[in-house]
């Protein structure tokens, strides 16, 4: 069974498969992929600030948060999302996607395309939504206290 993917940025909820006496598993993304990709990022930094014109990412944070900022490219509405430690953050394409760290954050990403450079690049536009001069302002703003 295959799931149907969001159109907009979407927490996405991990599915508890089995826990015993053993541990756990649990599912982070029940869609095919084609690159599973461990990303660290380090206090104070930004990624993303882009959009795919295809391409999509599931985001589970093993460790550390993400101010998630994001908005359609049809619309001047910004919308927010403060995606913690074990939590999985959708990606659509077609969406203008920035991620700002506070803290040290390592994080399990999986997209629909290969990650080499070429392929990656190709399908990616970059615009700057978020970035060292306006995150305060931004966080001010946006973030859900």
């Amino acid at each position: 069974m295959q799931i149907k993917l969001p159109l907009k940025s979407t927490l996405f909820k991990n599915i508890q498969r089995d826990k015993d006496k053993r541990g756990q598993i649990l599912s982070i993304v029940d869609y095919p992929v084609k690159n599973v990709s461990i990303i660290e990022s380090k206090a104070g930094t930004f990624r993303s600030n882009h959009y795919h014109h295809v391409d999509f990412h599931f985001m589970y944070l093993l460790e550390g948060e993400i101010d998630y900022f994001y908005k359609s490219l049809s619309t001047d509405d910004i919308n927010y999302f403060k995606v913690k430690s074990q939590e999985t953050i959708f990606t659509p394409a077609q969406e203008i996607h920035s991620c700002y760290f506070p803290v040290f954050t390592s994080m399990v990403v999986s997209s629909g395309f290969p990650r080499d450079q070429k392929t990656y690049e190709e399908d990616t536009e970059r615009i700057e939504l978020v970035n060292e001069s306006n995150i305060d302002e931004m966080l001010k703003k946006y973030a859900r206290k």
